[in-house]
Parts: C-alpha cells; sequence; structure tokens
C-alpha cells in the first residue's frame, strides 16, 4: 500500500501543475509571435526584391526598346542610301545602253 501524499501538497500540485502549462503555453505562444513577425519580415523583403526586379525589367525593356528604334532608323537610312545609289546606278546603265545602242560595228 502506497502511503498517501500530506494535504498541502495535494492542494498545491494541481496549482503548480497549471502554472508549468501556463509558462509552456506561454513559450510556445512567445515562439510563435516571433515566427510571425519573422514570416512578416520575409515577406516584406521579398516584396521589395519583387518591386526591384519589376523596376529592373521595365527599366531594361525600355532600353531594348530605344535600342530597337535606333537601329531601325539606321536600318531605314541604309535603305534611302542604297536605293539613291541604286537610281544613279540605273541612270549610268541607261547611258550605256544608249551609247551602245548608237555605236556601229565596226
Amino acid at each position: 500500500m502506497l502511503p498517501s501524499l500530506p494535504p498541502a501538497f495535494v492542494q498545491w500540485f494541481p496549482l503548480a501543475a497549471w502554472g508549468v502549462v501556463s509558462v509552456f503555453q506561454g513559450g510556445i505562444w512567445m515562439e510563435l509571435i516571433r515566427l510571425r513577425d519573422e514570416i512578416k519580415a520575409v515577406e516584406a523583403r521579398l516584396r521589395d526584391e519583387l518591386k526591384a526586379s519589376e523596376a529592373r525589367l521595365r527599366n531594361e525593356q525600355q532600353a531594348s526598346e530605344a535600342r530597337q528604334v535606333k537601329r531601325t532608323d539606321e536600318l531605314r537610312a541604309d535603305i534611302k542610301e542604297l536605293r539613291a545609289d541604286n537610281k544613279v546606278l540605273g541612270e549610268k546603265i541607261d547611258r550605256l545602253v544608249e551609247i551602245f545602242a548608237t555605236v556601229k560595228p565596226a
């Protein structure tokens, strides 16, 4: 047979047990709050990084479009120059054909 517990211990133990459980729950609660704050900080950092990436992409796209417009303008100028050269060449060929048409074979 087990000895009986002193009445003071029987009264004190449930209160102490609830105190230990409360401290344990408080520790868990504090850890959950810390984790929540850490998650919020990571989310904020990721939002900032996303905004910075979007800004970089917009800047790169604008720069690319500007390069394309410049290159297109250069190509148009080259085509205009080639057309002018072709016109001059065509006129010279027409004159040569006229000259050969008027020359009598010997």
